[in-house]
This record gives structure tokens, C-alpha cells and sequence, in this order.
């Protein structure tokens, strides 16, 4: 539990420190501490840390609640998912993973903000959203040292 509330001020954090280092197109933070909290904890924990962080975007955005909640802890479940189902586990599956899981993310909140509020998407520039989604996997592939420290051993082989 003491992690889990270390996780979520990190998580608030995060969305402070980006909204004052970043303006325009910017990394996900919060998106990077659900995926790295996802991999190393269970399932259930990495989907309730997503949906809260998702719950902070969402209260700080002023707008519709819900679209980060669903997407952020759709992330966590895919992650946990995709992290047990897996052989190896090494700093560039984890950008690959982040990555893609960085699109679900986007997907999920568009679908919703267009759904629920009418908010249209469709002249924005996918530059814009796929510069966000590499600055992500940059944040993702330098935060990797710092969140996967801890080895594990499956089946007498180590995998870091």
C-alpha cells in the first residue's frame, strides 16, 4: 500500500511537472508511471492505479471525466497482460510495448472525447499525436533503469 500511494504522488507529480516544463506537444508522464507500475505489480493494483491517475488527468483537464479513467486503465491491464505473457522482457520490448500501448491510450480518449462531448478530432494533424507518442517512448526509455531495477528469477533464469 505504502508504494501505491508513493506511486499516485509521483503520479500528481507528473502531471504538475509536465504541465509546467511543457507546452504544446508533450510526453505522458502519467502514462509512463502506469506502464512501469503495471509490469512490476499485479493486475488488479496496475488497473485501479491507472484508473485513479486516469481520475487525476481527467479533475485537472476541468473537462468530461471518464476518458483517461477507461484508457489509462485499459493501458494497465494490457501491460500486466502482455508483461506475463512474454519470455524476455529488456529495455527495447518495453519501448515497443509502451509504444503501443501509448496509441491505445490515445485512441481510448479520442473515441470517448468524440463520443461524449462532440469534440472532433478529425482536422487535427496526426503529427502532433505522434510527436506526443514519441516523446512518451523517449520518457519511457530513460525512466526504464530508474523503474525496472528490481531482478526477477522465473524458472532458474534471471530476467531483468
Amino acid at each position: 500500500m505504502k508504494t501505491f500511494l508513493v506511486y499516485i504522488v509521483f503520479a500528481y507529480l507528473a502531471l504538475a511537472f509536465q504541465g509546467l516544463l511543457f507546452h504544446g506537444v508533450k510526453p505522458d508522464l502519467a502514462f509512463v508511471l502506469v506502464f512501469f507500475y503495471s509490469i512490476r505489480h499485479e493486475q488488479g493494483k496496475g488497473m485501479v492505479f491507472g484508473a485513479l491517475t486516469g481520475l487525476l488527468i481527467d479533475i485537472s483537464s476541468g473537462f468530461i471525466i471518464g476518458p483517461n479513467i477507461a484508457a489509462k486503465g485499459a493501458a494497465a491491464f494490457l501491460a500486466r497482460n502482455i508483461r506475463d505473457n512474454l519470455f524476455q522482457w529488456n529495455r527495447f520490448i518495453s519501448a515497443l510495448t509502451a509504444a503501443a500501448l501509448s496509441l491505445v491510450d490515445m485512441f481510448i480518449v479520442r473515441i470517448c472525447y468524440e463520443t461524449f462531448s462532440g469534440v472532433s478530432f478529425a482536422n487535427r494533424p496526426w503529427g502532433l499525436s505522434a510527436a506526443g507518442i514519441a516523446y512518451t517512448i523517449a520518457a519511457a526509455l530513460i525512466l526504464y533503469p530508474v523503474f525496472n531495477r528490481r531482478e526477477e528469477v522465473i524458472g532458474g533464469l534471471k530476467n531483468y
